[in-house]
């Protein structure tokens, strides 16, 4: 089983599987690519529309099950993910720092653009792979 990294508000139903992306651009061109995506952002804007539509599941860190992000992955049948708050977004280094108290080996993980996470929206789970 895939190693549990975060929990947040099960936002939307379903789980889905993919490479971590930070701006809505990547996911729209990877998605084309044949590549799945999970789109992590701080919050969404209706900027980050496409690349919603592009993901195949969608991670914030704020927000709620009325939030945007919540109610557009529900429009689209998309996992969704919000107000995970263990996650740290940084934009400028394309990382996403899950701190170490909400893992279960009690240190922090950093995960990358391109890495694979798994995510189940209807638990609000993150699992690494």
């Amino acid at each position: 089983m895939a190693k549990l990294l975060a929990k947040g508000m099960g936002a939307s139903p379903g789980t889905a599987t993919g490479i971590i992306v930070f701006r809505s651009e990547d996911a729209v061109e990877l998605a084309s690519q044949g590549k799945a995506v999970i789109l992590v952002r701080i919050e969404t804007t209706p900027d980050d529309v496409p690349g919603m539509k592009a993901a195949a599941g969608i991670i914030t860190t704020r927000g709620g099950i009325t939030g945007d992000a919540a109610i557009v992955a529900r429009s689209l049948g998309k996992p969704c993910i919000a107000s995970c708050a263990q996650l740290h977004v940084d934009y400028a280094t394309d990382t996403v720092t899950v701190w170490g108290d909400s893992t279960e080996s009690g240190e922090d993980v950093v995960l990358k653009k391109g890495d694979t996470v798994t995510i189940d929206g209807s638990k609000g789970e993150i699992h690494y792979g």
